[in-house]
This record gives C-alpha cells, sequence and structure tokens, in this order.
C-alpha cells in the first residue's frame, strides 16, 4: 500500500539486529532453537518495568532459567501451552526496548528466532531520527541498524506511557489540558491541584475542563490498548 503524502501520519521505521547472548530472549532463542517474542511492556514504576514474552517450540521454564542468572531481572511463568507459554519479566535497565522509547521512538516488536534478535520502532515525526538512532547504540553497542523506511504510523505494541505518538490525535486544547493537568500534579496521589485549580490556570470553566480531559483520556485509553497484530496482518495482505 502505498504511502499518501500529506496525511499527518508518516513515521520513520527502524529495525536493530541483536545477536549478542547477554539478552536472555536472544541467548535462550539461540540455545533452545525456538521463537521468544515480546507480546507486552508496561509500567509499573518510574523505572520497573513488566515484559510479557511468549516462547515457542521450548519450556517456558528454560527462559525464567536464564533470568535467575542474571541479576537485572525476575521472571516467572505465567502460563503453559504445548509448545511453549507466557513469560513475565520485570526489568529496570539495560532493556532494549526501554532504550528506544527513552528516546523518544515508539517499540513495535521484539523477537529472536534461533539466536537472531530483532526490534522494530516508530520514530514519530517530530522526533529526530538520527538522534533515536545514535541514542540507542551507544546504550546497545552490540546492535546493528538492519533498516531504516517511511511508514505509516499505526498503534504501538507496547504500554509506555510517553509515547508521543499517542498524542497525535488530541486537538491542542485537549494536549493543553492533559499537560497542566499532569504538571500541576491533578493525576497524582494525592491530588496536588484540583479541577477548580486547573480551569483557573487555563481560563475555562471546570464543566470545559473536564469536556477537554475526558475526550483527550478516552482518545490515549483507545490508542493505548488498540490491537496492533490486526493492523499488522492488514499491511501484509495490502
Amino acid at each position: 500500500m502505498s504511502q499518501q503524502p500529506g496525511n499527518g501520519r508518516a513515521v520513520t521505521r527502524v529495525e536493530f539486529a541483536l545477536s549478542d547472548g547477554s539478552y536472555p530472549f536472544v541467548s535462550v532463542s539461540a540455545a533452545e532453537s525456538c521463537s521468544v517474542i515480546l507480546e507486552k511492556c508496561l509500567p509499573q514504576t518510574d523505572d520497573t518495568y513488566a515484559e510479557f514474552f511468549s516462547v515457542e517450540d521450548t519450556p517456558p521454564e528454560r527462559l525464567v532459567e536464564r533470568i535467575s542468572d542474571d541479576t537485572r531481572g525476575k521472571a516467572r511463568v505465567l502460563e503453559r501451552t504445548d509448545d511453549g507459554g507466557l513469560v513475565e519479566i520485570t526489568v529496570q535497565d539495560n532493556c532494549p526496548v526501554v532504550s528506544l522509547a527513552d528516546a523518544g521512538a515508539v517499540p513495535r516488536t521484539a523477537r529472536s528466532v534461533d539466536g537472531q534478535g530483532t526490534i522494530v520502532a516508530d520514530v514519530p515525526r517530530q522526533t529526530e531520527t538520527a538522534s533515536v538512532i545514535e541514542s540507542f547504540l551507544t546504550a546497545h553497542s552490540e546492535a546493528e541498524l538492519a533498516a531504516k523506511k517511511q511508514h505509516e504510523s499505526i498503534a504501538p505494541l507496547f504500554g509506555f506511557q510517553n509515547y508521543a505518538s499517542h498524542t497525535e490525535s488530541l486537538t491542542d486544547r485537549q494536549r493543553e489540558a492533559l499537560v497542566t493537568a499532569h504538571e500541576a500534579g491533578y493525576y497524582s496521589w494525592p491530588r496536588e491541584a484540583t479541577a477548580a485549580d486547573l480551569a483557573s490556570l487555563l481560563n475555562i470553566s471546570e464543566p470545559t475542563l473536564h469536556k477537554h480531559l475526558r475526550a483527550a483520556e478516552q482518545k490515549l485509553v483507545a490508542t493505548m490498548f488498540a490491537c496492533p497484530h490486526d493492523d499488522l496482518a492488514a499491511e501484509g495482505d495490502s
């Protein structure tokens, strides 16, 4: 499917190759001749993420054992299937997917098959692609840039909180209300600002404030929980 100019959703898709055995999902797939695929990544705290890997063609305990030998994370088996299972891993640092998100990219896929790992991410148009690539390769010097091309953006796979692409559908007023609420501590617990405080800062009424916030939150939630596999399947059929 050709990219339509001027649609405002163009991104740069970058793909990195990982074959270094220091990454558990890569080393396990090499040792077991299997596939390890990152299905979801969700933030738990400011610096901790829960990653959910599906394992195919080997028992999921193999990945848990590899993580147990690595002091950078903890793992447990969530589900077992006839040919593999699902593993949850808690990570804090040195995670390539987190590094890409921190650099401003939107991770799309992360997988390793027979020891050959690949990570694909979209760089939003407002983010400098060269800066993302340099930042990632600085943090992960063993990685290699395998591909870079223009693409049409689609819903992100992972649940990071600060993706720039999440805000593309917001109006200027919705974005302003959301940013003001965040910076004022409206979403903190306990709250550091009330709706009245925000309305005063924005010089609007409280009902108008709530209208903007609800609309913005609804769009962000819809983007967060969109199913990317359907979009990718549609791409393959086009």
